[in-house]
């Protein structure tokens, strides 16, 4: 696993660079580049050692990604290592986490839209209808997204 080709580790960090942006560390990025790449399923210690980072920040980042079930766990009988595995369900749960957000987005503006000196201002109060217009077909659409997913799989 250690001989991985210079395009791959260079994808590797791509896709951690990519989390990073979105809020995730580089490193829990980082692993679930590797994952998506490696067919089987890898030890903490296998990970650590191809991403070159520590055995601890490893750990720290998989119960991260186990949480948001981008990675699961896969035991093999007979060997007490943990392994891990790149979720078949990661895209699904990744749409399900951008419905959540967009949700709590819109209860924030139902709020804003409230307060009584955004309801007095017409022009205030109108670029909240038009947001909480957007945010849900933005909802709508995801929404749809998921179920087109889960009707092809």
């Amino acid at each position: 696993m250690n001989n991985l080709s210079p395009e791959l580790l260079a994808y590797i960090e791509e896709i951690g660079l990519y989390h990073e942006q979105q809020g995730v560390s580089r490193i829990a990025g980082r692993i679930l580049g590797l994952l998506m790449v490696t067919e089987g399923a890898l030890s903490a210690e296998q990970i650590a050692s191809v991403l070159q980072v520590s055995l601890g920040s490893v750990s720290t980042n998989i119960r991260l990604l186990l949480r948001s079930g981008h990675v699961e766990k896969k035991s093999i009988t007979g060997d007490r290592v943990t392994y891990y595995i790149y979720s078949e369900n990661a895209l699904e749960r990744e749409l399900l986490a951008s419905i959540e957000r967009v949700h709590a987005l819109k209860k924030t503006l139902e709020k804003g839209a409230h307060i009584q000196t955004v309801s007095d201002n017409e022009i205030v109060s109108q670029r909240f209808v038009e947001m909480e217009r957007g945010i849900e077909y933005y909802i709508e659409s995801l929404n749809e997204l998921l179920n087109r997913w889960r009707a092809q799989r």
